[in-house]
């Protein structure tokens, strides 16, 4: 018998449990990462979704083969390679590649789509933090989550210090989801205009698979990993 899904669970919990959903939320315009201690039941009355359609769509991923990872059944070492190797890399070979592609659509195209100028600065700015963010969490953050990946945490972790860090982080995603989101809006949802070449449709192609990849990056850090470093430095 198929489990119930409650709709009183927070988004990220029901990611987490079932890494499938994050598809079916991602379809459906739900925040599932930086949101995630959002309950279902809210988030549908908040994006104006019935509450059953989505209990149906999630009902349907559950039932069907899915090759996502279960990362909730990670070690933090686990955790942290699979974010790096997954995310990061994807982020240091797609940044660079794309922002060429986003100043070249808005030089070409700039005069009959505004907004493409708009596009180009708001990617910028979030190519720079999101850069020295994964810098900052690969230097400076993950060597100290490591620390607690054993059955007896070391004396010398500074428990403040690295709750300090993961708020840092947290705060930084939320920047990089509302830029992600503004982006968004300035390309009406990714529309493809009827002038687009074929750099300009490649350019909305990647910029939806870089925020479909950032909210499944979020997600694994905000959702799984940090709380899991959270539990580790309460039981210290």
């Amino acid at each position: 018998m198929t489990e119930t899904i409650d709709p009183a669970t927070g988004l990220g919990q029901l990611v987490r449990d079932n890494p499938e959903f994050a598809s079916v939320f991602e379809s459906l315009g739900i925040d599932y990462c930086c949101g995630g201690d959002v309950p279902l039941e809210r988030a549908c009355e908040e994006t104006d979704l019935e509450l059953r359609t989505v209990l149906d769509r999630l009902a349907d991923a559950r039932s069907s083969d899915s090759a996502e990872t279960d990362a909730s059944a990670e070690s933090l070492s686990e955790l942290v390679d699979d974010v790096v190797e997954t995310h990061h890399d994807y982020l240091r070979s797609e940044l660079p590649s794309l922002e060429r592609v986003v100043r070249k659509v808005a030089r070409v195209h700039g005069d009959s789509h505004p907004e493409l100028r708009d596009v180009e600065s708001e990617f910028l700015d979030l190519k720079e933090e999101v850069t020295h963010h994964i810098e900052d969490e690969e230097e400076n953050v993950f060597p100290e989550l490591l620390k607690l990946d054993s059955e007896i945490p070391p004396a010398d972790a500074d428990d403040e210090r690295i709750r300090d860090a993961i708020d840092h982080l947290e705060s930084e995603h939320d920047a990089a989801a509302s830029s992600l989101e503004r982006i968004r809006d300035l390309t009406d949802g990714y529309e493809i205009p009827d002038d687009a070449c074929t750099s300009y449709r490649n350019m909305l192609d990647r910029l939806q698979m870089l925020e479909s990849d950032m909210h499944r990056h979020v997600h694994k850090e905000n959702n799984v990993l940090f709380p899991e470093a959270e539990e580790r430095l309460a039981a210290a």
